[in-house]
């Protein structure tokens, strides 16, 4: 499984972030023709950090989470919550790979013409790969 599909899984595993951005809201890239409220998840960057000897290594992965709403409150309650579930976290990926450090490094606001208020939310994850890819 990899980072972005297993921040879906604990999304979808979070009641508090669930109740009020259901998963279903909740999508990997462009959104396409979807209407907000919706969250989507990019990944902006993948760095190797460093290589082991036992052919592991640490990789630096920054994804950005963007909350669209047209209530201002609405989406700060959103953006609140995801700090909650995700900042400062670690997790298991597949294959022995594993997410050390999820800590949340920016975020941003701004409100559209059309009145929808987009929210971001930046995440440098530290991420051990056991095979070293």
């Amino acid at each position: 499984m990899n980072l972005l599909t297993t921040i879906h899984e604990r999304w979808a595993a979070s009641t508090a972030l669930n109740a009020l951005l259901p998963v279903a809201r909740l999508f990997t890239g462009a959104c396409g023709d979807a209407l907000p409220p919706l969250a989507s998840i990019l990944k902006r960057s993948d760095q190797p950090d460093s290589y082991q000897s036992d052919g592991s290594a640490i990789d630096v992965v920054v994804l950005r989470i963007h909350v669209l709403h047209a209530d201002y409150g609405a989406a700060a309650q959103i953006v609140h919550q995801i700090k909650k579930t995700f900042d400062r976290t670690t997790f298991d990926l597949d294959g022995g790979d594993r997410v050390q450090n999820m800590q949340r490094i920016n975020d941003g606001e701004q409100q559209r013409d059309d009145g929808v208020w987009k929210m971001t939310i930046d995440f440098q994850c530290t991420v051990y790969l056991a095979s070293g890819v």
